[in-house]
């Protein structure tokens, strides 16, 4: 069976050369690469001053040699040229890529290129849920990508499942000292962690132990505590997993039948904002 498409599309700039072979070490799945170039920096124009003319010279020198490093590495790579506004040329750019490459994945750099061509890859990745990058640190955004944290899980619906809260902040607090705390926790600890704190979100057919009570922190009263189930706790797990939220991780050398988590970027965000 053929691997999948792994299709990657990086904005121009001078720096992309050092931002595509980043992405071609850390993905290693890449099958082939689309640059996206504003139309601008390949046309002359008798307004454009020195600097501009450096700039335009020093991107397309940057776009060639990243033409070649794909080459060397048997990575097709191909130029996209992208006419203002950016926002509808792009769409139209990634449908056509789409409709040659379907069930393809797609991934975005959004370090080069101009603001409107990063913002428009940038919508475009949310609505076919492509994973984002973006250079932050270094001289001219020249340092290592970063995922961006894009929750797929709507603010609402977390904040909604209190269960979900209580995860997250387990995981993004774990115990131990701060300098040397554990950021990997088996699915075990995460359940005990939740267990006492569970809350159901259904208002019908929830399992209850009724040989244990525990005080209401709202009423005062005694009320039944709700069990929480293996099976409950898995559907959970599964959605924040699916949502990129959490992430499941080996565990220690030996330790195959325990599952081990971390939160995710996306997952510390939506946290953050909850």
């Amino acid at each position: 069976m053929d691997r999948q498409e792994h299709i990657h599309i990086i904005g121009a700039g001078e720096e992309i050369g050092a931002a595509c072979a980043a992405a071609i070490r850390d993905l290693q799945d890449i099958t082939r690469i689309f640059v996206f170039a504003d139309s601008e920096l390949y046309s002359n124009s008798s307004r454009d001053d020195e600097r501009t003319k450096a700039h335009k010279t020093a991107v397309r020198v940057a776009v060639n040699g990243t033409k070649a490093l794909a080459a060397s590495l048997k990575i097709p790579a191909s130029l996209v040229y992208i006419d203002p506004p950016a926002s509808g040329t792009v769409a139209a750019a990634v449908q056509k890529i789409k409709s040659g490459y379907p069930g393809a994945r797609c991934t975005f750099d959004l370090s080069g290129g101009s603001k409107d061509l990063s913002l428009a890859l940038f919508q475009v990745s949310l609505w076919l849920e492509g994973d984002a990058y973006y250079a932050y640190a270094g001289p001219r955004g020249a340092g290592p990508s970063e995922k961006l944290a894009v929750p797929k899980i709507p603010l609402r619906d977390i904040a909604a499942n209190p269960n979900y809260l209580r995860i997250l902040t387990v995981l993004s607090d774990p115990p131990g000292k701060a300098e040397t705390a554990p950021r990997i926790l088996p699915r075990s600890y995460l359940f005990t962690q939740l267990e006492p704190f569970y809350v159901p979100v259904r208002t019908k057919g929830v399992k209850t132990n009724t040989s244990t009570t525990k005080t209401d922190a709202t009423t005062g009263k005694r009320a039944v505590i709700p069990v929480l189930s293996q099976g409950t706790f898995s559907s959970m797990m599964n959605t924040l997993a699916s949502a990129d939220l959490v992430q499941e991780v080996p565990g220690p050398a030996g330790n195959r039948k325990e599952k081990y988590y971390r939160i995710t970027a996306s997952g510390t965000l939506e946290m953050q904002l909850a």
